[in-house]
């Protein structure tokens, strides 16, 4: 009798071909492609809109500031 059981295992339907997972890693490449296109075009839109925030913050006056505890 052999110390060591070297019969090969049988595939079972959880584990992935080569084929499979290079599939799976295209697809992955191609979805982070566009993500990575769409942060890209959305940064011009971001910085638009921190940009509109500082001005709004800038046009503050003081009676605008309420320091007032019970008016939060």
């Amino acid at each position: 009798m052999k110390e060591i059981d070297d019969t090969p295992l049988p595939e079972t339907e959880s584990e992935l071909t080569d084929e499979e997972i290079q599939r799976a890693i295209r697809f992955l490449i191609k979805r982070v492609g566009s993500i990575d296109k769409w942060i890209h075009s959305e940064i011009p839109k971001i910085s638009r809109l921190t940009n509109q925030v500082a001005n709004l913050e800038t046009q503050r006056t003081p009676q605008d500031e309420n320091d007032d505890p019970e008016w939060y």
